[in-house]
């Protein structure tokens, strides 16, 4: 694994900042059942898209860590949505290298490819895994009900299937992530594109 560059920590630095602002700023649609919908992983999907895998990896370990100390949901949340966001990243490294993607030379409609795929596989990840993740850790411990309660609960709660309430905020989620997080990137790097030297 290589060494990150000094201009590479910084964006991390920066985009991390910017990504615990978001988390205790008021942009945020909750869930009955303790899912918030934001912005705070799309500063790291840009680190992912301006540094690569590996900087992306370093800066959603370093947002675990600072959410675990500043957000209401604790540590619990916070790896929840660190789980969540790995799986966006995940999604657009499968993508990226499906489309032999650079983002450097990228057309239009190379970067709506990007975001589609990377997107797709984003959530053919995220889905199941927070489906599993929500039903065998977190809302039980959240919600201090016994598994076996944990999916009639949340069913009376929301008035859907289980996996339909927990999919479909993740899936919304993880398009706010992939495309938002795309549409922000591209203009840093018209402005400053010595970012990827």
């Amino acid at each position: 694994m290589r060494s990150l560059k000094p201009k590479e920590i910084a964006v991390i630095g920066i985009m991390l900042g910017l990504s615990l602002m978001l988390e205790v700023m008021p942009i945020e649609m909750p869930t009955i059942w303790g899912m918030k919908i934001d912005l705070v992983a799309v500063p790291i999907v840009m680190v992912y898209l301006l540094v690569g895998f590996t900087g992306g990896l370093i800066a959603l370990f370093l947002l675990f860590v600072g959410l675990s100390i500043i957000s209401p949901s604790s540590w619990l949340g916070a790896s929840m949505k660190a789980t969540a966001t790995l799986a966006v990243l995940v999604g657009l490294e499968i993508a990226k290298r499906a489309t032999r993607f650079d983002i450097e030379s990228a057309s239009p409609n190379r970067i709506v490819l990007l975001a589609i795929v990377g997107f797709l596989a984003g959530i053919a990840i995220r889905i199941p895994l927070m489906v599993a993740l929500n039903y065998y850790y977190a809302l039980p411990i959240w919600l201090g009900v016994p598994r076996e309660a944990v999916i009639s609960t949340v069913e009376e709660w929301t008035g859907v299937p289980f996996w339909v309430a927990i999919g479909l905020p993740n899936a919304v989620q993880s398009a706010i992530d992939v495309f938002v997080g795309l549409a922000a990137t591209l203009p840093v790097l018209r402005s400053l594109p010595h970012l990827l030297e």
